[in-house]
């Protein structure tokens, strides 16, 4: 499947986290030399890392620990000094004070970041999923990311490979569907790949091979690697896509002018169901033209919502008449997986424009959501006549959609989460019109 989503760990993937953990050490040594010089002398920067490294450990090994990673630094400053005698809960703070008084502050994304996740944003949704707690509006990262999942937040860490599929369900796409970039070979690399995910590497100090076990689905040495990755799964799918479909046509060749003489030639391995192999894209969309239904799909479209494809594949799949994006213009084409090709995809800038096409084509708006008030998508049927607008990931429909609406459905759900993705709820929908309005004996039409 193509990829949708690229999510990061943060510290030093993203940014140089050990720089300025080392650097904020010292200053925490500066402080105990104040007070124990012969303690402080006694230490070094490797002892003080090694004590959070344990402490970090137990942390993630505990399924439901109590602290958070915000702890860990006093805890492990707490540990050294006893080691050494000193039991001294006011200057384990202020340690833990001067050290993240500088960790948070000074901590630098490094050099390509900024550059490389604009343009990834352009072709990817953008997740930061991390067990740090560095906030990356402070980094110089504001809005960047479509989803950020900090561990402490939703009690779920890495490697616990929920997390991942967490981050996947939060953009609306399938764990296969996103590629996680980290610099810890387990709990970046092998933890994605347990839930689904690729794993990418990112080896920015050049360490060699990955651990004995780890199998990085690629290793960059920094982002500016990360495009041409992206495209090489991208087109190791194609061509494990191009197992599916139909070889060389046996000759001689029909003589049919809605099929395509190159693709009799060379095979025929588009997504498309048998009856249209070897045809046209425009015979293709002529055909199709005379089995449309009378129902039309619409998709509010405000902060560029990735789910746009999946509803366009659908409505392909379930012969809607047009789709309709409104507002922002651009959309995930990559997720309809070449389906648009053979559909009316139109765009409509704003809500009243969309509305005033509707009314003129005597269609009948109805919303889905489940929202106070909405009837059941089970109890009745969908009007044959009409136009089913999903709304924006998140938020759902908007105000002026729900009030112009002559119906608004909810679709029954039964677990912990409030709503379902655009993608997912289109098909239920589409399927429930079907299910109403077309003949259950209509089967398949016949190849020509």
């Amino acid at each position: 499947m193509p990829v949708r989503c690229v999510a990061f760990d943060a510290d030093d993937t993203l940014w140089d986290f050990t720089g300025a953990m080392r650097r904020g050490l010292a200053l925490a040594l500066e402080v105990l030399a104040e007070v124990h010089p012969a303690v402080a002398a006694a230490l070094d920067l490797p002892a003080l890392e090694a004590a959070w490294d344990d402490a970090y450990a137990a942390y993630v090994a505990d399924p439901r620990p109590n602290d958070r990673v915000d702890d860990l630094r006093p805890r492990s400053f707490a540990t050294v000094l006893a080691a050494h005698g000193v039991v001294d809960a006011d200057l384990v703070d202020r340690m833990a004070t001067r050290y993240y008084a500088h960790r948070r502050n000074e901590v630098e994304l490094f050099d390509e970041v900024a550059d490389e996740l604009a343009r990834l944003g352009e072709r990817y949704a953008l997740a930061l999923v991390s067990n740090g707690n560095t906030d990356p509006r402070r980094r110089g990262l504001p809005g960047r990311f479509d989803l950020w999942l900090a561990a402490d937040q939703i009690g779920v860490r890495k490697p616990d490979p929920r997390i991942f599929r967490m981050a996947a369900l939060g953009v609306g796409c399938h764990p296969s569907e996103l590629v996680y970039v980290g610099d810890h070979p387990h709990h970046d690399v092998v933890a994605a790949q347990a839930a689904g995910c690729r794993g990418v590497w990112i080896d920015r100090a050049g360490a060699g091979p990955p651990p004995p076990g780890v199998h990085p689905d690629a290793t960059v040495a920094d982002l500016r690697e990360l495009p041409s990755v992206l495209d090489r799964f991208d087109d190791e799918d194609a061509a494990a896509l191009a197992a599916v479909g139909v070889g060389p046509h046996p000759e001689p060749w029909p003589n049919d002018d809605r099929l395509d003489p190159a693709l009799l030639a060379r095979g025929d391995r588009r997504n498309v169901v048998d009856r249209y192999r070897y045809w046209r894209e425009e015979a293709i969309v002529a055909d199709l033209a005379t089995r449309r239904h009378p129902f039309h799909v619409a998709v509010e479209n405000w902060r560029h919502d990735r789910n746009i494809g999946a509803v366009v594949r659908n409505a392909n799949a379930f012969g809607a008449a047009g789709v309709h994006i409104v507002g922002r213009r651009r959309w995930n084409r990559r997720g309809a997986m070449a389906t648009d090709r053979y559909l009316d995809v139109r765009h409509h800038d704003d809500t009243a424009g969309f509305l005033a096409w509707a009314a003129a084509e005597g269609l009948a708006v109805v919303g889905i959501d489940n929202v106070a008030g909405a009837t059941p998508l089970e109890t009745e049927d969908l009007p044959e006549r009409c136009v089913l607008v999903f709304g924006q990931e998140g938020p759902g429909l908007s105000a002026e959609v729900l009030a112009a609406a002559a119906q608004v459905r909810a679709i029954a759900q039964f677990g912990s989460t409030r709503s379902i993705n655009a993608g997912v709820a289109s098909g239920i929908a589409m399927h429930a019109w079907a299910r109403a309005h077309v003949s259950a004996l209509a089967g398949p039409p016949a190849r020509p």
